[in-house]
């Protein structure tokens, strides 16, 4: 390898990286007409993928996530990655962070407050595995510009709390860590650095971190981290592969440029400055997100509260909007209880509505004007122009009363939100504000609804930018 060209080449995209950072500007936003941005690269194919592995191809903009009994918060600007399924027999739970990840190319950035909190996690992991104390308390880590790093706290000494505090600097190296150059140091506010030059001490010597497997070791006065290593090996925390490219530090916040190549690092700079809603797009074989499965299929989760990123833990109503471009898409019985009874909602016509996909159609119980139970055997079909359709085929009142299909219709066309008349049902523009696509085929399956979608839109595997 040409060292020299290596560290030209990290120079080169750290430089455009702090230039990028410092000027912030935003190019035109994409149209207005349209309620989602337009697509413009989904990478694909640069992670093997053995048969028998499961895994999903993502895109994301503002995209946060919560590691490490949810101390760590990290937040990509923008982000290409692989999401590699850890337990490939079943579908990748995206929320349970139930994969590894590829970072292909991304601008990741995290605080002060959960670097402190981190730090402490691991501290404390390693005092219950050992049964020892931790020799640091009160610990803080502060991020400052111009990529300076203070730490400060207590380390016990002799029975005794002293205080320190560290000052130094960090920088990407040629080998895609993270390197922290020790500036000055004090203990009990007494400058030590001069002493340690006495003594022919560093932070090699004092740390005695000499083993690079761990993902983070001392050389000389400084330490290095392999970002993605030290983050796989610590409980709760996906396992990570991601080449630093640039570092940069702003007054309480860290980010990291990633990148397989200098190209892909470039490519985050031009990415993230341009403006467009929060969204994760996803290509891939089989993953669980928000009550769905979907399976070989093209999804994009759009963010319903832009104040704040995307966030992949979440759970449950009011975060997130998705839009089904193409695949098979599983509604399991839970969430098609949630959807329907959404659809429905509590109205002066039906009442206690209650689900069970059966093999063949959905059953559904409700009360009429709140006391006369109905049975309803519903079917789910497509229309004719994409779009879900369902139709009460046989309706029962107290067990036994048929029930005319053309009162029951009448009756949910003015209970279902967002529904309209079509031919002996109603159809559906969406789904509790899921969009689905064009919707293809409609199969019932006991515990499930399968829905195989597929519609034109500018979502664009075939092509990068």
């Amino acid at each position: 390898m040409n060292i020299q060209a290596a560290s030209a080449s990290v120079s080169n995209v750290t430089a455009a990286y702090a230039s990028a950072v410092a000027r912030q500007t935003n190019t035109v936003a994409p149209s207005a007409a349209s309620p989602y941005s337009p697509d413009r690269f989904v990478p694909s194919g640069y992670v093997p993928n053995p048969q028998g592995q499961n895994i999903l191809y993502g895109q994301g903009k503002n995209v946060g996530i919560r590691l490490i009994d949810k101390s760590l918060g990290l937040k990509s600007s923008y982000i290409e990655s692989a999401f590699i399924d850890k337990t490939p027999q079943d579908a990748m739970h995206i929320e349970e962070v139930d994969f590894n990840l590829h970072v292909k190319a991304a601008e990741v950035s995290v605080s002060d407050v959960d670097a402190t909190l981190t730090v402490e996690t691991i501290l404390r992991r390693k005092q219950m595995a050992s049964g020892k104390a931790s020799p640091i308390n009160d610990l803080r880590i502060s991020f400052d510009p111009n990529n300076q790093i203070k730490a400060t706290g207590k380390v016990k000494v002799m029975g005794f709390n002293v205080p320190f505090q560290v000052n130094g600097t960090i920088a990407a190296d040629t080998a895609g860590q993270i390197r922290y150059d020790l500036g000055k140091a004090k203990v009990a506010g007494v400058g030590v650095n001069g002493l340690m030059k006495v003594f022919g001490m560093n932070l090699e010597k004092l740390l005695k971190l000499n083993n690079p497997a761990e993902g983070y070791y001392a050389k000389g006065n400084s330490l290095l981290v392999n970002l993605g290593q030290t983050i796989s090996q610590l409980d709760g925390a996906p396992g990570i592969h991601a080449e630093v490219r640039g570092v940069t530090t702003h007054l309480g916040k860290l980010q990291i440029l990633v990148g397989d190549t200098p190209e892909d690092a470039q490519r985050v700079i031009a990415q993230k400055n341009l403006k467009e809603p929060n969204y994760l797009r996803a290509q891939g074989d089989h993953a669980y997100v928000d009550g769905f499965f979907l399976k070989n299929g093209q999804v994009s989760i759009y963010d319903a509260t832009p104040g704040s990123p995307l966030n992949i833990n979440y759970k449950g109503p009011g975060e997130r909007n998705i839009q089904l471009h193409s695949g098979h898409v599983g509604v399991a019985g839970a969430r098609f209880q949630e959807l329907i009874s959404d659809e429905i909602g509590e109205s002066d016509i039906l009442q206690d509505i209650g689900t069970n996909l059966k093999d063949g159609y959905a059953k559904v119980s409700t009360k009429l004007f709140g006391f006369i139970p109905l049975a309803i055997n519903m079917k789910f079909q497509p229309t004719a122009d994409g779009r879900l359709m369902f139709e009460a085929q046989k309706t029962t009142a107290l067990g036994f009363i048929p029930i005319p299909k053309g009162l029951v219709r009448s009756k949910l066309q003015k209970a279902i939100k967002g529904g309209e008349p079509y031919g002996n049902g109603v159809a559906l523009g969406q789904l509790n504000g899921i969009d689905l696509g064009k919707i293809k085929a409609v199969d019932h399956q006991q515990g499930y609804l399968v829905i195989t979608t597929g519609q034109p839109t500018p979502y664009n595997y075939g092509s990068q930018n």
